[in-house]
């Protein structure tokens, strides 16, 4: 495995504190580096800071939530990918479909194992 300086940095951007420290635990153990927020806004800020590869992002968070924040990502041409990820349909809306058309490379639905996470984020 690559040292620690050279593995990919990873956003996680989630307003819930548990599900976000969990996901970045599961992927430092897989060998990445990590960086956290908590809303879309948060998340903005890092992405222009630090251009991480992917950033696994909720659809649904207080603040700046998942669909505003994938939108302005694709707006400024930012080529972070994005995994988003949701609990699932909500009043028949397929949240995670609506990401992907929004621009999100891929979708998760909660809840997933960790490996499910791993394989997500290496495609």
């Amino acid at each position: 495995m690559s040292t620690i300086g050279e593995a990919p940095l990873i956003l996680v951007v989630d307003d819930d504190d548990l599900v976000r420290e969990w996901i970045g635990e599961v992927l430092r153990d897989g060998g990445y580096r990590v960086a956290e927020a908590e809303d879309g806004a948060q998340g903005l800020a890092i992405v222009r800071r630090q251009a991480p590869a992917v950033m696994v992002l909720d659809i649904f968070m207080k603040g700046k939530e998942g669909l505003e924040t994938i939108l302005e990502l694709r707006k400024e041409r930012c080529a972070t990918r994005v995994l988003a990820m949701s609990g699932g349909p909500v009043r028949g809306y397929d949240v995670l479909q609506a990401a992907k058309v929004f621009g999100a490379e891929a979708a998760l639905a909660k809840p997933f194992s960790a490996q499910m996470l791993l394989d997500r984020v290496r495609e």
